[in-house]
């Protein structure tokens, strides 16, 4: 391994030193929002922006690089902190309302994507260019696609602090904090000054779990066969307690009947036990300004070594008559 590492910094030297790369390096600060089972509008869960709650925006923040590939294509890599969270408590549904469940979720995202730049302005200021300089583009709207990697991890305020729910398995099943998504979005760049860039970007993550939020399907009998009381009683284990909030309601908050919603040992094996929908994984929404600085041209270390090899005379020879 450590060989090959050697070889590919080797054979990057050159370029480092002497091709024309056009990179920009910078940062980004925006909102995100969850599209999953908890909280939501008023009808049952729906895909994309129609289950989406506002009051449950929050930040995300990240940095990224980006290569110049081709005058329409770019490669931008990001590391990206993304906030979620969601409340039934704030849900018009009487189910949801009911079921009481809520969480947040503090997430790390790294991805690549490649952006196709499908609209370009050359020179929106409007000044007129040098006779015979290149015109450079200043606005550009692209469309992005690619591939990532998320880290998550679901947390519940109970008794007083924040718990992580992945560890109690209140579904009983075991999930891990790592999944697959794939960034989908649009944006544009204004670049000003050659050198100095901004930007706005929306995009949507597809995702391959239904655990952001830490409901999925059922509430799992493994989990309230050996508690006591059931519904309507204090359970006996944290466990139970986070897999079933329905029971803090006191029945002038509730909007359906304890006896109808939540954990019921009449309903083991039924529907009726449903806490989520597992048949849509857990997406999100961000929508993010940018600035970044952008590196065109050669490097330092080609300008120090090699700006003497155009600045030199051209020798002329003289024509000179012979002496006798």
């Amino acid at each position: 391994m450590k060989k090959i590492i050697l070889f590919l910094a080797v054979v990057s030297l050159p370029k480092l030193g002497f091709s024309q790369f056009k990179w920009d390096f910078g940062g980004s600060l925006g909102a995100s929002n969850y599209l999953g089972d908890i909280g939501g509008k008023e009808k049952p869960r729906r895909d994309f922006v129609y289950d989406m709650n506002l009051t449950q925006t929050r930040l995300t923040a990240g940095g990224f690089a980006r290569y110049k590939l081709t005058p329409v294509f770019s490669l931008k890599s990001s590391l990206n902190y993304i906030k979620i969270q969601g409340n039934d408590a704030l849900s018009p549904n009487p189910e949801r309302f009911s079921r009481n469940l809520s969480f947040r979720n503090n997430m790390f995202e790294v991805s690549t994507v490649a952006e196709y730049y499908f609209y370009r302005s050359s020179d929106m200021s409007g000044r007129p260019g040098l006779k015979g300089s290149r015109k450079r583009v200043d606005f550009r709207t692209y469309v992005f696609a690619g591939i990532g990697a998320l880290y998550s991890n679901p947390q519940a305020d109970f008794k007083g602090s924040w718990v992580n729910l992945r560890d109690y398995q209140t579904e009983n099943v075991a999930y891990g904090p790592l999944t697959a998504v794939v960034p989908l979005g649009l944006g544009f760049t204004y670049t000003i000054n050659r050198h100095y860039r901004f930007g706005f970007e929306f995009g949507f993550r597809q995702t391959f779990t239904d655990y952001l939020d830490d409901v999925s399907s059922t509430y799992a009998k493994e989990v309230f066969e050996n508690e006591a009381g059931g519904v309507g009683s204090p359970y006996t284990s944290d466990r139970a307690s986070l897999a079933n909030r329905n029971v803090e309601l006191s029945g002038t908050e509730s909007k359906i009947a304890a006896a109808n919603y939540g954990w019921n040992k009449e309903f083991n094996g039924d529907k009726l036990n449903k806490r989520g929908d597992d048949t849509h994984n857990d997406n999100y929404l961000t929508a993010a300004i940018s600035f970044s600085y952008v590196i065109k041209g050669k490097n330092k270390f080609y300008k120090q070594k090699y700006k003497s090899l155009s600045q030199r005379r051209k020798v002329v020879k003289r024509k000179t008559r012979a002496k006798f």
